[in-house]
């Protein structure tokens, strides 16, 4: 009952234009939120409508919509019949309507217009641009990876790299017109959503090495299958042809489509490369790589073994474009754990690691194998779960809460929303007898957090859910 009320909120317009800034006025995306029956009243709980001219737009026109569906509807009189009542009720469905009409419109007419134009300056751009253009894509990992390279690459070359997570066709030809021309390499991520995409990012972008980070069920709304998702990742190899592709094997699933021309990288090595002398704690993961005579040291404050896999690429890709070992060493020393990507934070003589911003099944499974290998008097996993699963949604999450068991964290918070039972389900399976708790207000829960953190505790926080999945 509170969620049909949450409709007939006084902010309901804003809260309708909130989420269609949040899938960039995507008419079908914002059509598949609603088809969801969000609560509104849990809406711009964790972000606020940014009020941009086109925002400011749409909010007065979805009140205009609604004064009007009123002044249209509604006689005045002292009692509302039972008729006038019924039309008030389809009040939030007209604004939705019209919302999505126009925004269809304006899309069809205007933005996809303007958009094709914008890629096809782009496209000139990038292919005569003599850097070295490197595509970074996969399932989870992209941009952390890019930090890593830009971070290493950056300390001796011009480098320039797709801002944040902007990584689908539009911002990359937006980024585009951002450039001087004067920079020695690009540093490109690519975003897949739906079959075709990165065949379109490649023909864009003229790429002349890729690296593939890693293959697991996700954006499985638009993929169907992860095959699908495998076939379009796997797709840049035609686009490079003889030209350098690197896959990260530390991904079980990306073992099928691996060719013999692709250059594998993983935790014991890569491209003649072997790896030793592994160290990893709440400080950092430390190693060696050594290729013949050659002995190139890494510490870097990233933590995780999985870190080890995209920290060797860096020192191969870098060491191929002409960085001495001593550079290589000194730039990746200066890497640290990314914003919500296995951040750690000391609170109250306890520890959290806040992984929030993961949202993919392998890196669920890294972060567990970090917690297991941790001491701590008490161990607290805390996730929501994963999102875009499609078909693959009840075994993944079975299979995280199978996982969660193996790690033997002495309790489990679950954020209560659909995948919940099946995460119960793993544990079960798994025999976990430590603490559960469920929690159905994520925000109330992470901003109390303080109050829950004991000394000696380490928190493990993975991934968490957009206002558009809630």
């Amino acid at each position: 009952m509170r969620k049909l009320l949450s409709y007939f909120s006084p902010k309901m317009p804003v809260y309708f234009v909130y989420m269609l800034q949040q899938v960039e006025y995507d008419p079908r995306k914002f059509l598949e939120w609603i088809a969801r029956f969000p609560n509104l009243s849990r809406v711009m709980r964790r972000q606020k409508l940014v009020m941009t001219t086109k925002a400011k737009v749409l909010v007065i026109y979805g009140y205009i919509l609604a004064i009007f569906y009123i002044a249209l509807n509604v006689q005045a009189s002292i009692a509302y019949s039972p008729a006038e009542i019924i039309y008030l009720l389809f009040l939030p469905f007209w604004i939705i309507f019209m919302l999505f009409i126009t925004v269809l419109i304006g899309w069809a007419l205007v933005e996809k217009p303007k958009r094709a134009h914008e890629v096809k300056i782009a496209e000139r751009i990038f292919a005569n641009h003599k850097a070295v253009k490197i595509a970074i894509l996969g399932s989870y990992g992209k941009t952390s990876l890019k930090e890593m390279l830009y971070t290493v690459l950056g300390s001796q070359k011009n480098v320039a790299v797709t801002p944040g997570n902007k990584n689908v066709l539009i911002s990359q030809a937006r980024w585009a017109g951002k450039l001087t021309g004067d920079e020695e390499v690009l540093l490109i991520e690519y975003g897949e959503a739906e079959p075709g995409d990165i065949k379109k990012m490649a023909e864009l972008t003229h790429p002349d090495v890729a690296v593939i980070n890693g293959l697991a069920p996700n954006h499985l709304d638009g993929y169907k299958t992860l095959e699908g998702v495998a076939q379009d990742l796997f797709s840049i190899s035609d686009q490079l042809k003889s030209r350098p592709v690197y896959v990260n094997t530390e991904s079980r699933a990306v073992k099928p489509y691996l060719k013999k021309e692709h250059i594998s990288f993983n935790r014991h090595g890569l491209d003649g490369w072997k790896i030793s002398q592994v160290e990893s704690s709440l400080d950092g993961v430390s190693f060696a790589m050594s290729k013949g005579r050659n002995l190139i040291k890494v510490e870097s404050g990233l933590l995780g073994r999985h870190q080890i896999a995209p920290l060797a690429l860096c020192v191969a890709v870098s060491h191929n474009l002409g960085l001495s070992n001593k550079q290589i060493e000194t730039a990746i020393s200066r890497t640290a754990p990314f914003e919500h990507r296995m951040q750690p934070r000391e609170l109250g003589g306890g520890w959290i690691l806040d992984d929030t911003y993961n949202g993919n099944f392998e890196g669920i499974l890294a972060g567990l194998e970090f917690l297991k290998e941790l001491k701590a008097k008490r161990k607290i996993y805390v996730t929501p779960g994963l999102v875009d699963q499609g078909v693959e949604t009840k075994r993944v999450h079975r299979e995280i809460g199978k996982a969660i068991a193996k790690a033997h964290p002495d309790k489990v918070v679950l954020m209560q929303n659909s995948v919940t039972k099946y995460i119960n389900d793993g544990l079960i399976k798994a025999g976990y007898t430590g603490d559960l708790e469920l929690r159905d207000d994520p925000l109330n829960f992470y901003s109390n957090i303080d109050q829950y953190v004991a000394a000696g505790d380490i928190w493990l926080l993975q991934n968490d859910w957009t206002d558009n999945y809630f």
